[in-house]
């Protein structure tokens, strides 16, 4: 049966490592999250505020991330990052290693160099490792643990979290590198286009044209497009557009506002604008859209 009441808001998850709170990372198991949070908070949606990886070592699982459920089996690696909305599935029997670290961690400190922050972004949603490099990983996420606990100064230990996270993506890296990957794969950004995209996460509610982003970049809108079709296969006023409609799709699903509050929440005066901008872009409106995603949920449970 479907609980009657939702949160009237996402559950927001901010970053407190349980071993040293000074640390930009940690390493547990998630059979020991189970003792440390109620089974309730495991079964709701959350959102956070760092980056998450889950490696499965035993069992399977089935979490979601934003709409999409992922079909996990020992050796799946899940990467979730932040904004995106996710819930465990706390129920099937599994267990695995649960990397979380803070986006700041990823900043080397050399300057322009961004290959710390590509390496992580450009990870699928979903990988599954075999054999040894299965054991290498969790030989690896083993040896963070640890670590983890070491008594040296903040910027020393995290130092050395960073290289070790670091490797860890690279391997993950090396092992995609021979598999098959789609001609539309994730590539290196450019510095504009993470820019850009950093502006649109903090103002897509309030601004929606081209021209805003590009003024406040200091650069020319045909500029933008470039950087925007370089990096993400689409160009400025779409990406936009996706990441509204995002927004607009997680509250519609994980909240009860009423239409016309989810409109608001990202950007639209009116209702009407609101529903002829989402039929648009979704080919429903945003009633449709809620209907369908409850009989699917109601379907799956």
């Amino acid at each position: 049966m479907r609980n009657r009441t939702k949160s009237v808001e996402i559950e927001q998850v901010v970053f407190r490592p349980n071993t040293r709170p000074e640390i930009d990372l940690e390493v547990f198991m998630m059979s020991d999250l189970k003792k440390r949070v109620s089974a309730a908070h495991l079964q709701r949606h959350h959102r956070y505020d760092f980056h998450m990886l889950v490696c499965v070592n035993q069992g399977h699982c089935r979490p979601m991330i934003d709409f999409s459920q992922i079909e996990c089996r020992t050796g799946s690696v899940v990467s979730v990052r932040p904004a995106q909305v996710h819930r465990f599935d706390a129920e099937s029997p599994w267990d695995g290693w649960i990397l979380l670290f803070r986006p700041q961690l990823l900043n080397s400190g050399t300057g322009g160099d961004h290959f710390a922050v590509d390496l992580v972004e450009t990870l699928p949603t979903h990988l599954v490792l075999h054999g040894q490099m299965r054991s290498l990983v969790g030989e690896a996420l083993a040896r963070m643990l640890t670590d983890c606990r070491l008594d040296a100064p903040r910027p020393l230990l995290n130092q050395l979290l960073q290289s070790q996270l670091l490797a860890v993506v690279t391997r993950l890296h090396v092992f995609l590198h021979g598999q098959p990957r789609p001609a539309d794969g994730p590539q290196r950004v450019s510095e504009r286009f993470r820019n850009f995209r950093s502006l649109v996460d903090a103002h897509f509610h309030e601004w929606h044209h081209v021209a805003r982003y590009a003024h406040a970049m200091a650069c020319s809108e045909r500029t933008l497009t470039r950087a925007c079709l370089d990096a993400a296969g689409m160009g400025p006023k779409a990406f936009i557009a996706a990441r509204v409609t995002l927004e607009a799709k997680r509250l519609l699903v994980h909240t009860e506002w009423p239409v016309g509050a989810v409109g608001a929440r990202v950007g639209f005066d009116h209702a009407t604008n609101f529903v002829k901008f989402f039929r648009g872009a979704e080919g429903y409106t945003p009633g449709e859209f809620r209907r369908r995603q409850v009989g699917a949920a109601g379907r799956a449970t």
